[in-house]
């Protein structure tokens, strides 16, 4: 049987405006990380709320997590940023990890929309390397081991930096409110099991096409053109305030050797998220679209290099106001000894 370790690991005050960075100990497959941002935050001063951005706090509190790995000398894996992400695109992801439901702070607190107030906040952004869409979703965790299977050395350190903000002006447009960030902690926790087998190196991205214009064959020059593609999930964000809508996005068409997709958003998209089980019908579906390539075999991954894709979109708020935020995973082959 795997040996299991769970643990909340590392915790460090929050210091608003910097950079926390953790150095993560060896050892085991890391199914689950999370960065938890959890403690009391008091704002103060100002006049003016502002209007909400996206999620709004205390979600957009971090600004990025960046994760990368240092490849040792004859690691047959490659190194690099495994994990460069916003918060939203990590927690609407994990929607499809977890029976389609969003699971924000966990109080539901949005840190009174801006108001000020002292407000206790406990969020989890969880970091998804087992995958709920593989048959075997163990092969994609992250190797922490200091040796593979064959006894070559893997990584030299594996580091998380996380991006606080220093102020609500990410979180509330216009709010001109002072935090007070001395109550706050961030820490990292994550799920590990002792497997004796290799696994599947996994990168995770997200990045924002702008859309300048309507037009029906926009293409999005910043996807990546490595590896190979296990899923997309697209979020439409609407004008200066992030709002998701169903009302950018209306077809989306990806031709390769190894895909032929062509579907209408939002109904087309939605309902195979609802017939594949991806997304709760209670829930809100507004705005996102989730496109599973494997179809639980790792092996139908799509190679990045090979896709044409083209988007029908609109600009319904003006030039570049409107964006498809797109959060990619990505699947690599072991390298040779």
């Amino acid at each position: 049987m795997a040996f299991e370790d769970r643990t909340n690991r590392l915790q460090y005050p929050v210091n608003a405006g910097s950079p926390t960075v953790f150095t993560l100990n060896p050892g085991g497959k890391i199914l689950r990380g999370e960065v938890i941002l959890t403690g009391t935050l008091v704002v103060s001063g100002g006049t003016t709320n502002g209007t909400t951005l996206g999620e709004g706090g205390p979600i957009n509190l971090i600004q990025r997590i960046r994760i990368t790995a240092n490849r040792a000398n004859g690691s047959r894996y490659p190194g690099g940023l495994l994990v460069d992400c916003h918060p939203r695109a990590l927690l609407r992801y994990a929607m499809y990890e977890h029976q389609g439901k969003f699971i924000g702070e966990q109080n539901g607190s949005v840190i009174g929309n801006g108001a000020a107030g002292s407000y206790f906040i406990y969020l989890s952004i969880p970091i998804y390397w087992a995958d709920a869409t593989l048959l075997n979703e163990m092969m994609t965790a992250l190797n922490a081991d200091l040796v593979d299977s064959t006894g070559a050395p893997i990584y030299t350190a594996i580091q998380v930096e996380v991006d606080i903000a220093p102020n609500l002006a990410g979180c509330f447009l216009g709010n001109d409110r002072v935090i007070n960030t001395a109550g706050l902690q961030i820490q990292w926790q994550d799920d590990r099991l002792g497997l004796a087998s290799d696994t599947v190196p996994l990168v995770q991205e997200d990045h924002d096409m702008l859309i300048a214009v309507t037009q029906t064959r926009a293409q999005d020059f910043a996807m990546p053109q490595d590896g190979s593609f296990s899923s997309w999930l697209i979020l439409a964000e609407q004008n200066t305030s992030r709002t998701l809508s169903d009302g950018l996005l209306n077809r989306v068409t990806l031709k390769a050797p190894t895909i032929n997709l062509d579907q209408y958003a939002p109904y087309d998209l939605r309902q195979q998220m609802l017939s594949d089980g991806w997304l709760d019908p209670s829930q809100s579906g507004v705005g996102q679209f989730f496109i599973d390539f494997t179809h639980g075999l790792l092996q139908n991954g799509n190679p990045a290099s090979g896709i044409s894709a083209m988007f029908d979109v609109n600009n319904l708020s003006g030039a570049n106001l409107d964006q498809l935020k797109f959060y990619t995973r990505r699947t690599y082959a072991l390298l040779s000894n």
